[in-house]
């Protein structure tokens, strides 16, 4: 059972604010017509955020990074489904399985995999929260 993450009852979400309000409170920031603050207080969204974007600082999406790259998880959908097509669908180890003999054949080291062996949870897509 894949894990889930429950937000705290109370808490606030993590951003409340889409992004084209962060892309017009840097245009306005850009062509001087705002100050941080008035544009922090205009669009609701936090200042030290404002500051990072401009720094360029948060450039990855929030949540969990994939382990594999966009290119790796292609090549693993390309396989499932070339197999799926010769007669031969994958149960969830067969998917780790192979996973782990192409980055063995590659000589990538993955962290987070135990032996480069994915868990059991990474087959597994995550349900959206209720």
């Amino acid at each position: 059972m894949p894990r889930r993450y429950k937000r705290v009852l109370g808490s606030r979400p993590y951003a409340p604010y889409s992004k084209t309000d962060v892309d017009e409170a840097l245009a306005a920031l850009a062509s001087g017509k705002l100050t941080q603050r008035q544009a922090s207080a205009h669009y609701g969204i936090p200042r030290s955020t404002l500051k990072n974007k401009l720094k360029g600082k948060h450039y990855k999406a929030h949540g969990g990074q994939t382990v594999l790259s966009a290119e790796e998880e292609n090549l693993v959908c390309e396989y499932t489904i070339a197999m799926s097509a010769f007669g031969f669908p994958l149960d969830t180890f067969d998917l780790r399985s192979f996973v782990k003999s192409d980055l063995d054949r590659r000589g990538c080291v993955v962290p987070q995999f135990r032996n480069n062996m994915p868990g059991k949870e990474w087959t597994v897509s995550p349900r959206p929260a209720r």
